[in-house]
């Protein structure tokens, strides 16, 4: 009987720099195997592997490779029966960003009104908080007594008292070091915690937003500053049956994995609530773990409640907190400064500990929707509302959820993913209907939701708070509009496209700025998005295409025009089978002279599926270089179509 469940090879242990395979930034050794755990141990020793680790709650497995094999490896793998998915291990760095000096207190909590919501209810010490980080300093001396312990374990007896597969884990587990002592050598795991649940009223340092909260130390890091998936897969699994409510995630990566969402979904399932950091790449891009839906992803905040320069944001960001000048624990065991996305995730995750705390025993839904609708809008231009509900408010959220229900935001559409005439054209589809989204916020609001293309209803066949899912067909065109009874709510133009199309959704300058954005850009209308050069007199504009539908060949149109002549233009899609951005490549589909004069470019794009990832996403880049100094580009619409 083969139980990988009692075990946990010594060869797990952390420490590797990553590598680049493929183009990839991934773990030397190992690979991550989506097939039963008894198939992969029988399959595995043929070819010189070996299982680490079985996750058998997802259907996962860790898996050891020689040197020098990986791709041999995980071409066999693929090829063996019963195996679904093998994917490399890949890794995401820290999400922390250099602070201001210290602050004299902490204007941070106060910003989201955890002092007024103290007054309520400080919360109590059965909701657990994971800090899936670096580890945490346990024996700080405003963390000690918040720290969670595995009761069932007995420590140091070197037995696995509780059954669970980890010897002596009284405190939590190093995943990066395979270990039961989750210490924080690299010093980001204290900070975060000191901001989730630092002790209050000891007359010691600061307080966490949720100060009475336990604090679960997971190690997902090694001590080179890599998080791989083999880390923190297992974490999240770890952490939801050890009953953790929150996960509090301050890092980010540009990758997407099956196995982390999988993880992911896991941990939802057994009712937690996972925050995790935007990311700090000031991009409207989608980061991971914050761009899964069960996710709630956090922007950072200013003292001024202005985005901070650094933070991502975009229509995938759910909610906004303080990342800059914050005041909390160091791992040395004294206090310091902090910023970052990494330190907007934790005060979201106290939040959500305090709140899980009140009367009731609330679901995370309710939680997260507490959070949410309570949240202050945020309204910067030129960015817009860059996070979908805007800062907490923890006083507001608080109130809203003893009490039993919340006001929802109005409803607020961002964008529709799938347009045009339907998929009835030749060579791309069925005659049959074909599901759309639109994406916004406040939908629940909408009492009595009606959608109509061209003035006639279409059947809604999903819905959710950020989003309403329809059904679209060749026979019914025109315009998109959304209804909540007599009321009309939004109106979207539909593109003129002969064929199933894709809108940009939004767009960036990582070192500039863009004006506008999905409204701006679907149809021909004179309204145009406009994207501003960087110092370097050149543009890079990034956007994305979601929910995408893929056929061999589609068609990337762009109507644009310059405010100067010169330079050089460059269209670009991100193939994601050169693996993970930004580790991959960017593939030119078009180059040309920049025009003064409104031009329409149409870019037929053979095998189109490279271009999107696993969540139906496709990034595009308008690069511009050589152009003179001041120049603009205005883009009328933009879209991607099945088919030529």
């Amino acid at each position: 009987m083969f139980t990988l469940a009692l075990t946990f090879s010594a060869a797990l242990a952390g420490g590797e720099l990553p590598i680049v395979v493929e183009g990839e930034l991934c773990h030397p050794n190992r690979l991550l195997v989506k097939a039963p755990v008894s198939r992969v141990a029988s399959v595995a020793p043929a070819a010189g592997l070996k299982v680490l680790k079985g996750l058998p709650e997802i259907g996962w497995s860790v898996v050891q490779v020689p040197d020098g094999r990986l791709r041999q490896a995980k071409a066999w793998l693929a090829a063996q029966a019963g195996v679904q998915e093998v994917e490399f291990d890949r890794a995401a760095k820290l999400a922390y960003e250099p602070n201001d000096p210290l602050w004299p207190d902490q204007w941070h909590m106060r910003s989201i009104r955890a002092d007024k919501a103290w007054d309520i209810d400080k919360g109590n010490s059965s909701v657990v908080v994971a800090v899936i980080d670096t580890g945490v300093l346990r024996t700080h001396e405003d963390l000690a007594s918040n720290m969670w312990e595995n009761t069932a374990e007995i420590a140091g007896n070197g037995l696995d008292d509780d059954g669970n597969g980890y010897i002596d884990d009284r405190y939590g587990w190093d995943f990066a070091y395979n270990d039961n002592d989750p210490e924080d050598v690299w010093g980001h795991g204290t900070p975060c915690a000191g901001l989730v649940a630092a002790v209050q009223d000891n007359s010691k340092g600061g307080s966490g937003v949720a100060p009475r909260a336990r604090i679960m130390a997971i190690k997902a890091c090694n001590h080179d500053g890599y998080l791989f998936d083999s880390y923190l897969v297992p974490g999240y699994v770890y952490a939801a049956n050890m009953g953790a409510k929150v996960f509090s995630m301050s890092f980010f990566s540009d990758r997407v994995s099956q196995a982390e969402k999988a993880a992911m979904d896991y941990a939802v399932s057994l009712g937690v609530l996972p925050v995790a950091a935007a990311g700090n790449a000031s991009s409207v891009v989608p980061f991971y773990p914050g761009a899964y839906e069960n996710v709630l992803s956090v922007a950072a905040v200013n003292g001024s409640n202005q985005r901070s320069w650094f933070s991502d944001y975009g229509s995938w960001v759910d909610v906004a907190a303080p990342g800059e000048g914050l005041t909390t624990t160091g791992s040395g065991g004294g206090y310091g400064g902090f910023g970052g996305t990494s330190g907007a995730c934790p005060h979201v995750a106290g939040a959500a500990a305090l709140l899980f705390a009140a009367g009731g025993s609330p679901t995370a839904e309710q939680v997260r929707t507490a959070l949410e609708d309570t949240a202050t809008t945020l309204d910067q231009p030129p960015y817009g509302e860059f996070a979908n509900y805007g800062l907490i408010n923890v006083q507001s959220a608080l109130q809203a959820l003893l009490a039993g229900s919340t006001t929802p935001k109005p409803a607020v559409v961002r964008y529709v993913s799938t347009m045009g005439r339907g998929p009835a054209v030749t060579g791309i589809g069925t005659a049959g209907s074909q599901r759309a989204r639109i994406y916004g916020r406040g939908f629940q609001a909408l009492t009595n939701l009606i959608v109509k293309r061209g003035g006639k209803s279409v059947p809604v066949v999903g819905r959710s708070r950020d989003w309403v899912d329809f059904t679209i067909s060749p026979k019914q065109t025109g315009d998109l509009t959304v209804w909540n009874g007599p009321v009309l709510v939004a109106t979207v133009p539909n593109p003129p496209s002969l064929r199933t199309c894709h809108p940009l959704v939004e767009a960036s300058e990582p070192s500039a700025w863009v004006d506008g954005g999905f409204f701006q850009t679907v149809v021909d209308d004179g309204q145009e998005m406009v994207g501003h050069p960087d110092g370097n007199n050149e543009i890079v504009l990034q956007g994305t295409f979601r929910n995408l539908t893929t056929v061999q060949t589609n068609t990337l149109r762009i109507n644009r025009r310059y405010s100067a002549a010169g330079g050089t233009e460059y269209l670009q899609l991100y193939d994601w089978t050169s693996n993970s951005y930004p580790y991959g490549n960017w593939v030119t589909v078009w180059s040309g002279a920049p025009g003064t004069s409104p031009s329409t470019t149409a870019i037929g794009v053979a095998q189109f599926w490279k271009y999107v990832d696993f969540e139906k996403t496709t990034y595009f880049r308008l690069y511009a270089t050589g152009i003179p100094a001041g120049t603009t580009v205005s883009i009328d619409s933009l879209r991607i179509e099945d088919g030529l």
